[in-house]
């Protein structure tokens, strides 16, 4: 099937304009109470050759509102934040919201849980995940038994 391009502009058109009337919508409160997905922790997670390591962006998170769990090779991690107002303070705009989330990460090897460091820094939680060794193939000797 063959598409003109004015219909395809007229489309891009319309989802161009239900997106801004969305982002006004979010910006006058409309729809600001309702839970955002942008609240599970941005995660980066590398590899090295004896070790992953998987950062995640937690802004305004207390290092001690953090849990991390490993269970075999899926780690997870759960987070809060609360915004409290100062007593005697009136809110006159209130785009930070407190929120909450765990995350179930599937890592992409084994794990030496006694290899495990975490860290906290500047609204970012850096994890070392020490690789289990892989155990290398090797031959065995059959001996004649007498």
């Amino acid at each position: 099937m063959l598409f003109r391009f004015d219909e395809i502009d007229r489309a891009f058109g319309w989802m161009n304009a239900v997106h801004h009337q969305l982002d006004r919508m979010l910006a006058q409160g409309g729809l600001a109470d309702l839970p955002r997905a942008d609240h599970q922790g941005r995660v980066t997670v590398e590899e090295t050759e004896g070790d992953f390591w998987l950062r995640a962006d937690l802004p305004g998170v207390r290092a001690e509102d953090v849990d991390l769990q490993l269970d075999g090779d899926v780690l997870t991690l759960s987070a809060r934040r609360a915004v409290e107002q100062p007593e005697g303070h009136r809110v006159h705009m209130q785009e930070r919201r407190p929120f909450e989330f765990t995350r179930a990460l599937k890592l992409p090897g084994a794990v030496d849980a006694d290899a495990v460091k975490a860290t906290f820094d500047a609204g970012v939680l850096t994890i070392r995940l020490g690789k289990r060794p892989v155990v290398q193939p090797r031959a065995i000797t059959v001996n004649v038994a007498r």
